[in-house]
């Protein structure tokens, strides 16, 4: 299965992430956005360093839907540190279809089965949990995200897959 971290990287939790899957002899894709990428270059370099896959996540992470095409387009492409990554996951995993063609030129575009909500401050660790169980399967592209609001949720409930998933003899891929 695939593990993929959106939006980071983020101090401390992104570390805290890579500790994780090096505990389980895991390895995983990080979508990043460009600004964050920016700003924190070591990060980005200890999960290359870890043998991970770093993805772009656009730059600023618009939603396309309230800053038009035009917009999100060019942040997208806009210069940054994954901005020249092989693999791009298009932010809130929405994308017009001409935005797409084009896109798919220069990246492999990658979207999820599994959506964890670790975002969501309404969810508890059990709820993902249960999320994870009920959807995950051989070849599952799951989606966390190493972010400080869903780190209460995301840090646990990565450990539970990861040891639940390992001890089935799951193998955690990078794309």
């Amino acid at each position: 299965m695939y593990l993929t971290f959106d939006d980071g990287p983020t101090p401390v939790i992104t570390e805290k992430v890579l500790a994780l899957l090096e505990k389980y002899n895991a390895k995983a894709s990080f979508f990043c956005t460009g600004e964050n990428a920016k700003r924190f270059p070591d990060i980005i370099e200890n999960i290359k360093t870890g043998g991970h896959t770093v993805g772009n996540h656009s730059y600023s992470h618009l939603y396309i839907f309230k800053v038009g095409g035009k917009t999100w387009f060019k942040d997208v492409l806009r210069t940054s540190p994954v901005s020249d990554s092989q693999y791009f996951r298009p932010p809130y995993g929405k994308i017009l279809p001409c935005h797409y063609k084009l896109l798919k030129r220069k990246y492999k575009i990658v979207f999820w089965d599994v959506l964890t909500c670790d975002y969501s401050q309404n969810l508890t660790v059990d709820k993902i949990d249960k999320i994870i169980l009920k959807y995950v399967r051989n070849g599952s592209v799951i989606v966390f995200h190493d972010t400080l609001k869903a780190s209460p949720r995301m840090l646990s409930a990565l450990e539970n897959c990861l040891k639940y998933f390992s001890a089935l003899g799951y193998k955690f891929c990078r794309l």
